[in-house]
């Protein structure tokens, strides 16, 4: 124990000398919590929140169709409706010049006439389904004039989002169909009565019988909204643990080249010892860095005007998560450096790698944003492992349980690098000797 806790404190003392080595792995991380969370907060709260997603509202129909549209959006609570620009009336040439210029995403214009059309063809399904009972009405058609169908207008900006896209689109069709089946329900009534004078029409208007309830199945009662700090700090204190591969390797190669491995390995200290005692330092580096990180998200983060971290009670969850992550990232940097021959083939490797892995595991955008392809490799990196495992702490309340399967990936990959470094160890000691 004692051969231990002096080599402990031997790598300790090395890292303390490395200056810009613990800026890299403490400063940089929080910078890019910072600047990340700055910079996607705005997309975020159109996917998360609340969203006021700015439409253009044209209305050249002045009718009941256009003011029932124009009253579901503005009821939805998803969208802000603009009917004029610059205060002046908005019209269809203005509201598409305001889409093509990228100022407004979405422009929406209800055509002239549209409630005439739609109640004309509205009348011509009542009467053919009252002719067919015998009880047609003539004069039901009177003074109508049929048109097959009615264009409404979208204009889209061509970065909005195909699935965003297709959800407007069915938003706009709800609506129609929702007034549609309300004059068809009150036409039928009214030549039914006028047809049978002791029908009495029911009180109780047209209503809808389909109701859907949103919930969001979550190991806890009441769900947490993901926001950007909840995906930025757990993300970026992920990639700044597997960064210590740049150290840790650094620390490695040193000891090779300049000849202190060989005077240690000729004192009476175990190879593996010597091993432990940088993996203890760089373990506790890492459990360092995720409670700067964390504390960043709770406090730094709301002095932007970000949304604080919200933490949650299961910290024996949180700590595990963490402890694994850790030993899995000092695991690699330690295979990478027992590979490596040189700095320039730890430093590059080290990095590039990392970056590839954080690209691939959705630390730099989210796996459910990414297309098919790209979720499925994403399933092979250790940090997509790590994030989701923070995901079910922090987003839905997740117990030791819920993490079980990331940590049980985590403790393996890290026990596979120790491993590798062990057999690559004992290959290169042999060519050596």
């Amino acid at each position: 124990m004692k051969k231990l806790l002096s080599v402990f404190r031997k790598e300790m003392l090395l890292l303390m000398r490395d200056k810009s080595g613990l800026t890299m792995l403490f400063v940089m991380p929080t910078l890019l919590i910072v600047i990340s969370s700055l910079m996607q907060e705005s997309g975020w709260n159109s996917l998360n929140k609340n969203a006021s997603v700015k439409v253009l509202f044209v209305d050249n129909d002045h009718d009941s169709l256009g003011v029932k549209i124009r009253s579901g959006f503005m009821n939805s609570g998803s969208f802000v409706v603009i009917d004029s620009l610059n205060r002046q009336p908005l019209t269809a040439s203005m509201a598409k010049e305001a889409v093509k210029t990228g100022d407004y995403l979405i422009a929406i214009v209800v055509p002239q006439g549209a409630t005439k059309t739609m109640r004309a063809n509205v009348r011509l399904s009542v009467a053919k389904t009252l002719a067919g009972f015998g009880i047609g009405n003539a004069m039901l058609l009177n003074g109508v004039v049929f048109r097959d169908s009615v264009d409404m207008t979208l204009y889209f900006d061509p970065t909005v989002n195909r699935a965003f896209k297709n959800g407007l689109i069915s938003s706009v069709r709800e609506n129609y169909y929702k007034i549609q089946s309300e004059w068809v329900f009150k036409i039928f009534n009214q030549e039914i009565a006028a047809q049978m004078p002791l029908y009495k029409p029911p009180k109780e208007g047209f209503r809808e019988v389909l109701r859907f309830r949103e919930e969001f199945p979550s190991y806890r009662e009441v769900e947490l909204i993901p926001n950007s700090s909840q995906h930025n700090v757990p993300a970026w204190t992920i990639f700044a643990m597997f960064f210590i591969v740049i150290p840790l390797t650094q620390s490695l190669i040193q000891e090779r080249e300049g000849g202190s491995l060989f005077r240690l390995l000729t004192m009476p200290v175990p190879y593996m010892t010597l091993v432990m005692g940088k993996v203890m330092v760089y373990l506790v580096v890492c459990l360092l860095q995720t409670a700067a990180m964390l504390m960043a998200g709770i406090f730094l983060l709301p002095l932007f005007g970000l949304p604080a971290l919200v933490v949650g009670n299961n910290i024996p969850a949180l700590f595990v998560i963490t402890l694994v992550t850790a030993m899995a990232s000092v695991g690699y940097g330690l295979m990478v450096g027992t590979i490596a021959n040189t700095h320039q083939q730890a430093a590059a490797f080290g990095s590039i790698s990392v970056i590839i892995l954080a690209a691939m595991g959705g630390i730099w955008v989210p796996v459910y944003m990414m297309p098919p392809t790209m979720r499925a490799f994403a399933m092979l990196s250790p940090l997509n492992w790590a994030i989701t495992g923070f995901y079910n702490i922090f987003l839905r309340g997740g117990n030791l349980l819920q993490i079980a399967p990331q940590a049980l990936k985590l403790c393996l990959f890290s026990l596979s690098t120790v491993v590798v470094t062990s057999l690559v160890h004992k290959y290169k000691k042999g060519v050596n000797s």
